[in-house]
Order: C-alpha cells, then structure tokens, then sequence
C-alpha cells in the first residue's frame, strides 16, 4: 500500500543444529548484503539491502534459535522508506532468497 511501510517475518526450520544454521546465515549475510551487525551469543544478525529500480532498499534483522531437533530462522523485513510501490514484493523476495542461499549453503558443507 502506498503511504504505508509494513513489516514482515517469515521463518524456516532447518534440520541442522542452531549454530550450523547461524553460520550458513552469517555467510550469506555478509556474501549479499550489507552486515550491519552480529551476535555470536544471542545468534541473531542485522544486515540492510542496497536501493533497487522501485525501492530505496531494506533493513533485515534474523535469528536462529534450537528448534524440534534442529533450528528455527526468523528473518524479518522493512523498507527503509515508506511507500515504495513495490516494497513488500522486494523485502518477501529477498527474505526468500537468503533462506534459499542459506538451505543451499547448508546442503553443500554436507
């Protein structure tokens, strides 16, 4: 909606341990994104996208934490600027894909 900057949080579970899954996160973090800060302890980073054709991009802040024998990873998403016509398209397309990356990581190291 226009005039409007909603937030979004989506999560995976992966069938790997916390700290294997933060690892593969930090690393695509800091491949595709701007790293904006991490915790080592609590498991959680913040990390910004560039502007694009529609937006002006977008701030992210994730956390992985031990669930049901493996993880959860809750990424959640806002534009840096309200009222972009395509901000909820762009921020739900990159959350999509650092999952993505992150899975694909993960796949890789096995």
């Amino acid at each position: 909606m226009w005039g409007q900057n909603s937030n979004q949080v989506q999560g995976k579970y992966l069938p790997v341990p916390k700290e294997q899954a933060y690892a593969a996160l930090l690393s695509v973090v800091s491949k595709k994104f701007k790293l904006k800060e991490s915790d080592d302890f609590t498991l959680s980073v913040q990390f910004s996208s560039g502007a694009s054709a529609f937006t002006w991009g977008e701030n992210f802040s994730a956390q992985v934490r031990a669930h049901d024998g493996g993880s959860l990873m809750e990424i959640n998403g806002v534009g840096k600027v309200g009222g972009q016509i395509q901000q909820s398209t762009r921020t739900n397309k990159l959350i999509n894909q650092v999952f993505s990356d992150v899975i694909s990581e993960l796949k890789s190291a096995q």
